[in-house]
């Protein structure tokens, strides 16, 4: 992912084996990178170096998860791999080849979930399952927001350390020689259940309570009045729910977009508030005013170096990821609020076609034009396409584009972005599109994007420019 500061949450997939025939673990790495998972193999240790156990150990700890595939002479090479993740307190998987799992591998692996397997071809598919429901058991999202949770402590002066997956918390954060034991918690709805409240604050009771310490729950959702109730009687525990964090990161225009597009509900109606208890805690002067009076905040600096690196580009002497990567924090700049899941480089119709962005209207949006869009064009997901060209796009691009939209899977509608917008014919395309299929492609080029910041910047909405351009096409379409 390349939306600003979210580079880093590809989970990490440390990949042992033994045997030689690498292709076929190229082909599972390949697929497994396809489903969000980094992959790291000894072919990828052509830095390591002399060191190479010492370089093995680094890449090990900054894995989610460690693989560990048993075949012929296992016991000669990689087992000592397999010693330092678990070691290192890793999530482990096992593969054992099915003819050797007896004696000494038996009694090695007997009191671990060991997944036997025939040919190469059962491995790959079996590891591909087994990784993917871990992927599904630690949602993106999650990892997300405990990033965005830490990068929070981390500007009140906290020192912070995420957890592994045996804890019962997220992230250990000291200040001062104080700890605080964190759980982040963020689910798809926007009130959190009453049963995810009671498990977490049972987690707290497991930890030890000293006089330095505290627990405190940071929640991406609102909380039901029941789950209130149930906090109060847990005078030790410190919560923070979406309110406060939409107060935390009122001036971040960063962390704002970050937080803004993980959350999959509108915040349109939700007001921010004064963490108090939290900042004193932090030791950081509470404001106790309303948000309307802070004064100007750091976005206004990094929209108008958004608009100068537009200005200032040059398709033929940049890369076309380069572009895609401008494209992504821009939307994320002016669109995390009514967009989420933000996911890139997907590929429709058996790889024959790619998208470089999917985004999914939130749900309850207010904003009048996704709201259109989700009301009389069916569509939840918006495609975003971009093309570093030189020249205007053509006709070509309308059609390669019209192909994705499909209104059964409730995404009828894209935005192409380009640096000189469309040419005569492409837009006769995009209204033959609209006039026969009901596709609705919408065109913006680089000259847009600035308007669209600069409507921004002066506390206007960019959704009311685009649907003023809806406007416009949809009175000249004619017969």
């Amino acid at each position: 992912m390349n939306r600003i500061g979210f580079s880093k949450f590809k989970r990490k997939v440390f990949l042992s084996y033994t045997f030689k025939d690498y292709e076929k673990i190229a082909l599972v790495s390949k697929k497994l990178n396809e489903l969000g998972f980094d992959i790291f193999t000894d072919v990828c240790s052509t830095n390591a170096g002399n060191n190479i156990v010492r370089y093995f150990n680094e890449q090990i700890e900054k894995c989610d998860c460690f693989v560990f595939v048993v075949a012929e002479k296992f016991l000669e090479n990689s087992i000592w791999e397999y010693d330092i993740a678990l070691n290192t307190g890793k999530t482990v998987f096992v593969f054992v080849k099915k003819e050797l799992f007896h004696g000494d591998i038996q009694k090695r692996f007997g009191n671990r979930t060991v997944t036997l397997w025939n040919d190469e071809n059962e491995l790959a598919h079996c590891i591909i399952d087994e990784i993917s429901r871990y992927g599904y058991r630690y949602p993106l999202r999650g990892y997300q927001f405990e990033y965005i949770v830490g990068e929070i402590f981390k500007s009140y002066g906290c020192l912070t350390k995420m957890s592994n997956r045996n804890e019962y918390y997220d992230i250990l954060a000291e200040k001062e020689n104080i700890r605080f034991y964190i759980e982040a918690k963020a689910i798809r709805q926007r009130v959190i259940s009453t049963s995810i409240i009671s498990k977490a604050l049972a987690s707290a009771s497991m930890l030890e309570d000293t006089y330095n310490s505290k627990y405190i729950l940071v929640v991406a959702n609102e909380l039901s009045s029941q789950a209130w109730e149930i906090i109060k009687q847990k005078a030790d525990i410190l919560v923070v729910d979406i309110r406060n964090l939409l107060y935390i990161v009122q001036c971040d225009e960063v962390l704002k977009s970050q937080l803004l597009s993980i959350l999959e509900y509108s915040t349109e109606d939700i007001e921010p508030y004064e963490p108090i208890d939290l900042l004193k805690l932090m030791e950081v002067k509470v404001q106790n005013e309303n948000v309307d009076t802070v004064e100007k905040p750091n976005d206004y600096e990094i929209i108008e170096s958004l608009i100068a690196e537009i200005q200032a580009w040059e398709p033929k002497t940049r890369k076309s990821s380069e572009y895609e990567n401008l494209c992504t924090k821009v939307l994320n700049i002016l669109f995390a609020a009514d967009l989420a899941l933000w996911s890139e480089q997907q590929k429709s119709n058996e790889d024959l076609y790619r998208f470089d962005l999917i985004c999914k209207i939130k749900d309850d949006i207010k904003e009048s034009f996704w709201k259109f869009i989700e009301e009389y064009f069916r569509s939840k997901y918006i495609i975003f396409e971009f093309k570093n060209y030189s020249e205007t796009i053509t006709q070509k691009e309308i059609y390669t584009t019209d192909k994705y939209l499909y209104a059964k899977a409730l995404r009828c509608v894209a935005i192409i972005i380009s640096c000189y917008g469309e040419d005569k014919n492409a837009k006769k395309a995009i209204k033959g599109t609209l006039r026969e299929n009901g596709k609705l492609i919408i065109s913006i080029s680089n000259k847009d994007l600035v308007d669209l910041l600069n409507e921004k910047l002066h506390g206007g909405s960019p959704a009311e420019y685009l649907y003023n351009r809806l406007d416009t096409m949809l009175i000249e379409l004619d017969k």
